[in-house]
């Protein structure tokens, strides 16, 4: 497995900016802890900011020379972990108020975006509390009496309207306010009409909502990166909305990266996060969103952040990992057996050659073998030969041939790279093993770093994928 450095996300954690001052009041009511938690969201995590302390039960204060910067802060009692949410916005002298006997008891004076908050959230969860109330009736009345049936349902439905209402009037009076941000997040989807059968209807659903998710989300907004939105958004529109295919992976990063600003907190949070996430991901081919992060935007100088032992290292590794990536040509070999006789990739006449990096000694390789061997037995006859390569071969190549013997791999295509004269090794990136690489008869890579127990359904699905392609190209010759 390729090290790769995502330790580069923790800079950005960093909370403190040069504007105004900060002096945030907080009075705790029976409450008999002398400390409580002050802490943040940070795309998808919940951080520590500080431990505020007090003394004689006085109240706790929040004050600095320099602002935070803006988003959804947390205050968390101890030990009890009860937590209250309140906004930090451009406003940072006002004064928090919490009764600890009412769950729900926060008020704030002198920040008007937090009054505005606080107050919807009181005001969604009584009208949650009508709502239950509303679905306890349901529940009691009888089937038959249609009509109180068809009004409680009706008052249900007014509930839900008149919270919506409340919702676009905050957010058309602020429209630049953290609350209205999260508020957004929330609204249902409306998509226009669309004509054509369920599925080209189905079809065009996915491209509109795709194509507008982030219609009434700015992602350059200096407090959405500490709400919790922002990281549900991103992951949600990767992880749902894009194929698992590397070159729609590829188009998904680049859109989201470029609704932010290259200098933002933004941008860098999430270049390093993706770059960490695809150079360690398991899905096969995912090594791609890796390199082309690294050569379009590191090699470029947009990741100025980064120490540059470390820039040079990732851009070097994705300099090695392009031409041994999937669909790429397969990098000629030529390696020896133990008659010293020598077989090239170019001599192979097979549909599919699997070339297989394994070492002695290695306990995955152990695990591996028996399952390319019972590979091969059963594939010879359909064109698919196995070549092994010993990555012990330059340094003791007896301990190879031994090894081999003992594995019982004498019917495969077994070889060394002798002297290291071929670098086989170093040309294909294998830097673990065991590491497996099919190649097709165009000399092509189709899979690479597959597990050895997935080689027969992997194939299997491989020639019938030939299968249907000779068969469209035929039709289409016609």
């Amino acid at each position: 497995m390729i090290r790769f450095w995502c330790t580069a996300i923790l800079i950005f954690c960093s909370l403190l900016s040069a504007r105004s001052q900060t002096d945030i009041t907080i009075d705790v009511k029976h409450y008999e802890s002398d400390s409580m938690i002050f802490g943040y969201y940070l795309a998808d995590r919940m951080l520590v900011f500080d431990t505020l302390y007090r003394e004689n039960k006085e109240p706790f204060k929040v004050k600095q020379d320099t602002s935070l910067d803006m988003g959804l802060y947390l205050l968390v009692s101890i030990p009890e972990g009860m937590f209250y949410q309140l906004i930090v916005d451009e406003d940072q002298e006002f004064e928090v108020t919490i009764d600890t006997l009412q769950q729900e008891h926060l008020s704030v004076t002198g920040s008007e975006e937090n009054e505005i908050f606080l107050d919807y959230l009181n005001y969604v969860n009584e009208q949650r509390q009508l709502v239950q109330q509303l679905d306890q009736a349901l529940a009691t009345t009888d089937s038959t009496q249609l009509s109180i049936r068809d009004q409680l349902l009706k008052d249900k439905a007014a509930i839900n309207t008149n919270v919506a209402l409340r919702q676009k009037q905050i957010i058309e009076e602020y429209p630049d306010a953290i609350v209205s941000i999260l508020m957004k997040a929330n609204l249902p989807f409306e998509f226009p009409e669309f004509s054509g059968t369920p599925e080209e209807i189905q079809n065009q659903k996915y491209r509109y909502y795709k194509d507008h998710y982030f219609d009434d989300i700015d992602l350059n907004h200096p407090g959405i990166f500490r709400t919790p939105i922002i990281h549900q958004r991103i992951n949600y529109y990767e992880e749902s909305l894009t194929p698992k295919i590397a070159d729609s992976i590829i188009q998904s990063v680049d859109y989201l990266l470029g609704l932010m600003d290259d200098d933002s907190e933004q941008f860098q949070y999430y270049l390093s996060y993706f770059l960490g996430k695809y150079g360690e991901s398991k899905y096969i081919g995912m090594d791609a969103v890796y390199v082309h992060l690294a050569l379009e935007y590191y090699a470029k100088g947009k990741a100025p952040w980064v120490e540059e032992d470390n820039l040079a290292e990732i851009v070097n590794n994705a300099r090695r990992l392009k031409p041994v990536l999937i669909g790429k040509p397969a990098p000629a070999f030529r390696l020896m057996q133990q008659d010293s006789s020598y077989v090239s990739l170019s001599d192979l006449d097979n549909d599919y050659t699997i070339l297989v990096f394994w070492k002695p000694g290695c306990g995955h390789c152990t695990k591996a073998m028996p399952h390319i061997i019972e590979f091969q037995e059963k594939y010879r006859d359909q064109g698919v030969e196995v070549v092994t390569m010993c990555t012990e071969g330059a340094k003791n190549p007896e301990e190879c041939w031994k090894a081999i013997e003992e594995k019982n791999m004498l019917d495969l295509i077994n070889t060394i790279d002798p002297k290291n004269r071929d670098r086989a090794q170093s040309r294909y990136y294998a830097t673990s093993t065991p590491m497996i690489f099919i190649i097709d008869k165009d000399e092509k890579i189709r899979l690479k770093k597959l597990p050895a127990e997935n080689l027969g359904p992997v194939m299997d699905q491989l020639f019938e994928e030939d299968r249907q392609r000779e068969i469209k190209e035929s039709g289409a010759g016609r």
